[in-house]
């Protein structure tokens, strides 16, 4: 068995071809002069099992590049980030739906696709070899025995949340926000008093940070004792690490479906077993 590591994700590859006792398969990536990249993979034998994360339109061409040489093998694809998921409509007319051609394409090459916490359902239903991981119990494994609460912010999130909290044993609840009069809007807790608490702001991807900022602020006023931020993708453009700490949040918990600095709980595990699953098929 082999594991193709596309250079995304470099770190979990490594840990998921541990749990599955696999070889690394020896490959070069490299960028021509004129911007094209290059792509080899040497010496690989079924089953081969390509991670590559798509946080950048470089990784989705790496991504295309590596289904292309390994055509031949029908690879099981592990995209642990799948960009391109949050177009996943026609907002204006006359757009493209992004990841309608992303999943097209995908499926063209790959055995299955198997990805963490995908941006929505609609996005998912583009896919017809589609297998989801669900990343949101480790994150409430994270915080398990820990006196905190987790709070979504917004209701969209709750479900998510709910997951997280279930896990860790602790209490939830989501930001709500109810409209005073014309000019002004309060943003509160719907249910749970923070005063003095522990909270952890959980979401699925934390991107520009701009709203976890805003939600530390409002609980820090409503008397939260310490603020968290945990999600399971850590996209954070534009300075957005820097943003959240300075919003007083105290630490920033992501797992390593994107390699960053805050990646604290990894996903090899959860994903190994898919893995395992689908070779027993």
């Amino acid at each position: 068995m082999y594991v193709v590591a596309g250079p995304s994700n470099p770190q979990l590859s490594f840990k998921i071809a541990n749990e599955l006792e696999a070889r690394i398969a020896k490959t070069t990536f490299k960028r021509f002069p004129d911007g094209e990249l290059y792509v080899r993979v040497e010496d690989v034998k079924e089953p081969v099992i390509v991670v590559q994360g798509i946080t950048s339109n470089d990784d989705l061409v790496y991504l295309l590049l590596l289904l292309d040489a390994l055509s031949s093998l029908e690879p099981i694809l592990v995209v642990p980030y799948m960009g391109y998921s949050r177009q996943d409509k026609e907002f204006l007319k006359g757009e493209a739906i992004s990841i309608r051609i992303v999943a097209k394409i995908l499926e063209d090459f790959a055995k299955n696709v198997i990805t963490v916490n995908i941006h929505s359902n609609v996005a998912a239903s583009y896919f017809k070899k589609l297998i989801h991981v669900d990343a949101m119990p480790l994150i409430g494994e994270y915080f398990k025995n820990k006196d905190v609460i987790m709070i979504s912010p917004d209701f969209g999130s709750l479900e998510r949340v709910k997951v997280a909290a279930k896990v860790a044993g602790c209490e939830y609840d989501y930001l709500e926000k109810k409209r005073i009069n014309a000019e002004r809007v309060e943003v509160k807790p719907k249910a749970l008093d923070v005063k003095d608490k522990s909270v952890v702001l959980v979401d699925d991807i934390i991107s520009t940070g701009g709203t976890l900022v805003e939600a530390a602020k409002v609980l820090l006023n409503s008397g939260a004792k310490q603020i968290y931020a945990a999600c399971v993708h850590a996209v954070l453009v534009s300075n957005a690490l820097n943003k959240l700490y300075l919003s007083g949040i105290s630490e920033v918990i992501a797992t390593d479906t994107i390699e960053k600095q805050v990646s604290k709980i990894s996903v090899s595990k959860i994903l190994s077993e898919k893995i395992k699953e689908l070779l027993k098929k």
